[in-house]
Formats: structure tokens, sequence, C-alpha cells
């Protein structure tokens, strides 16, 4: 009885902290003003770069746009104190030690959301779908919004990658 009444507490916590997440990124994508604009174009693609606030938080957005290989948004969002969210969506390349073959996936669409409550504390939420030569984008994209995600809980080393990350992406728009 006691497993089970923990389990139900934890998950009425988790929900609570990660709602209030989810209420932030909400208010800043409603709110943010744009602070910070930066194109990057290269012969492959290109690469745009905003920074949005709202008031004591930002979010940070990416958009990487390579040819039919990649298509993929980044947004990070943070407060004085954490980069508390990075939602992750699009088509991303897959990369082969060895030569694709014709009836392997190019490239995935993936949906990954990850909170952090703190910077030890965090989860992460992913759902992804291979994408081949024929497939239909479209459909595909339908097809993920169905696929359940998969949770795990994650801590510090996460939050340090992530942070890398966050700090190398903002300093192309330096």
């Amino acid at each position: 009885m006691k497993y089970i009444l923990s389990i139900i507490l934890l998950i009425f916590i988790q929900s609570d902290w990660t709602e209030n997440i989810e209420k932030s990124i909400s208010r800043i994508n409603r709110k943010g003003k744009l602070e910070n604009e930066f194109e990057k174009k290269d012969k492959e693609g290109i690469t745009i770069f905003r920074k949005y606030s709202a008031g004591k938080e930002t979010k940070s957005s990416v958009k990487y746009k390579y040819g039919k290989l990649m298509d993929i948004n980044i947004n990070f969002y943070e407060n004085e104190e954490l980069i508390f969210a990075e939602i992750i969506s699009g088509k991303d390349v897959l990369i082969y030690k060895k030569k694709r073959l014709k009836d392997e996936p190019y490239a995935v669409l993936i949906e990954k959301i990850t909170y952090f409550k703190s910077n030890k504390e965090g989860i992460k939420k992913t759902r992804k779908i291979k994408v081949f030569e024929n497939s239909n984008l479209e459909k595909l994209k339908k097809e993920l919004k169905e696929i359940e995600f998969e949770t795990e809980k994650i801590g510090e080393k996460e939050y340090l990658t992530l942070k890398e990350k966050y700090n190398g992406i903002t300093k192309i728009a330096e």
C-alpha cells in the first residue's frame, strides 16, 4: 500500500513542476519580444537563430534547414537560474559509419521534450519515427503524434551536456 501511495505522490509532484514549466513556455511563446535575430547561410543550407525575452525568462530558437536531409527546430527556455526546457522537433539526418543501404532510413522525425526542475533533476520525453527515401512526410508527422513518448528521468550530467550545447549554439549569434 505504501508503495502505491509513493508512486501516486511522485506522479502528482512531477506533474506539478512540469505543468509550471509548460505554463512558463506558453507564456514566453505568447508574450516574448524578439531581442536578437541572426541568419547564417552556406552552400548546404541555413541556420536561423532568434532570441525572445519575456521579463526574466527567455527563449532561444534555432532552426536548421539543410535540403531534404535536415529541417529541425530547437528551442531553449531559461530564467535567471536555469535552462528549464529544451524542445526539439523536426527531421534530423541519420549518420551511418558505413554506406547507407537503399532500404535503410536516411532521417528520423523526432520530437524531444526535456524539462529540468533543477540542474540536478529533470525528465526527457522522446518519440521518433524513421524516414525513408519514398516516405510521405505529412503522413509520418501525423503518425508521430500518435506515438507515445518514451520518458526517462535525467540528472546533472544531462543538464551539463544541455548547457554546453546551448552555449555552443548561442555563440553562433554573438
